[in-house]
């Protein structure tokens, strides 16, 4: 659980647009976190499932000129382009607590429930998720998983708390931002091209 943020009671503050959350274990924000603006679809968390997609397209239409079947190797990789910010996702309901005295309090906060988060994208990819992981974790050196588990009753410590705050704490997953273009070059030729916007799991926050 990180990135806690003190809101004044009783209004809200309101988020300021940015690319990502700072994540800092125990800061306090007085805005809440930025998430996706993508509309995204959830890669399998289950290794079992990781899988290269069927990608269409690619084929002949009856009486067009083409290479034949065979002219060229089937082959499937993705270029990353950019990394961006970290993002929160959450596991579990967000927790609250009130400091209603004069003086600044330290709270703590545990979370509730578990939860595996996986990877995130928009736009098709066209090769396994662990491929496309491992390409941005090693053209920008960071490290990136299929999946990572939040475990019930993790803990965490947040010092001077304003007097007459709220402090609102969300226990989950941390995940990097980063956008790239997936490729597949079908076996008549015909190469597949896509622009991809991804999450990617980095570890428990």
């Amino acid at each position: 659980m990180s990135g806690a943020q003190a809101i004044a009671s009783p209004t809200s503050a309101t988020a300021t647009p940015q690319d990502g959350n700072d994540d800092t274990p125990g800061l306090l924000n007085t805005a809440p976190p930025a998430t996706p603006a993508e509309s995204l679809t959830d890669a399998p968390t289950d290794p079992a499932l990781d899988r290269d997609p069927d990608i269409p397209g690619g084929t002949c239409a009856p009486g067009q000129k083409c290479p034949a079947a065979g002219d060229c190797d089937e082959s499937r990789w993705f270029k990353a382009s950019s990394l961006g910010g970290k993002y929160h996702q959450a596991v579990g309901p967000s927790q609250s607590n009130y400091n209603g005295t004069s003086e600044k309090e330290d709270m703590d906060f545990t979370a509730k429930v578990s939860g595996t988060v996986g990877a995130s994208f928009s736009g098709q990819i066209t090769t396994k998720v662990s491929a496309v992981l491992a390409e941005v974790s090693t053209q920008y050196s960071v490290t990136l998983h299929a999946s990572v588990t939040a475990e019930l009753g993790n803990v965490v410590h947040v010092k001077n708390v304003p007097p007459h705050k709220t402090v609102h704490a969300q226990y989950g997953v941390w995940r990097r931002k980063f956008t790239g273009t997936a490729y597949y070059e079908h076996h008549t030729c015909y190469l597949t091209k896509n622009n991809v916007t991804g999450y990617g799991p980095m570890y428990v926050g």
